[in-house]
């Protein structure tokens, strides 16, 4: 089975593009109060702020059209740029079952590993439907522990 990508959510990216612009902010003021205590002027905060702005800029198009969140592989899954979600990646033959939880009230897919270890996947942060996201991960699992299980079978032929 083909590996699968699914992005960040676009919501999701735009908050984290945010918050570097105020770590950004941040670094002009203290750019600005080093360059009047050594007598820089404006030249400090201003180079701070023209990189800055550049990094942000190639930040925030990496976030929002190229960056994944989640990679689905015929071998197991892996995630990224999302903190807090325990496990960030795992075989297939790992993943004990998958279920829907809304922990705190967000909905989330939770896999639960064979060794203890869980993934709580929010549903939102992904930019794709809910549903087609769990069931993909669902067949995934099923193939994974199905003898012979579609995985090892050929598409039918169109």
């Amino acid at each position: 089975m083909p590996a699968t990508t699914y992005r960040l959510a676009p919501a999701l990216g735009v908050r984290l593009v945010g918050r570097s612009l105020v770590t950004l902010a941040v670094l002009v003021v203290l750019a600005t109060l080093l360059g009047a205590l050594v007598g820089a002027g404006w030249a400090l905060a201003g180079a701070v702020t023209a990189v800055g702005l550049v990094l942000v800029a190639a930040w925030a198009w990496y976030l929002l059209r190229r960056a994944w969140a989640v990679r689905l592989s015929g071998e197991g899954y892996a995630v990224r740029l999302l903190g807090g979600i325990g496990a960030s990646a795992a075989p297939w033959s790992s993943v004990e079952e998958v279920v829907a939880a809304s922990p705190g009230g967000t909905p989330c897919l939770v896999f639960r590993l064979r060794d203890g270890r869980v993934t709580r996947l929010p549903v939102a942060a992904i930019a794709t439907d809910a549903d087609a996201f769990a069931h993909d991960v669902r067949r995934r699992v099923r193939d994974a522990h199905t003898p012979g299980g579609a995985a090892d079978t050929p598409p039918p032929a169109s």
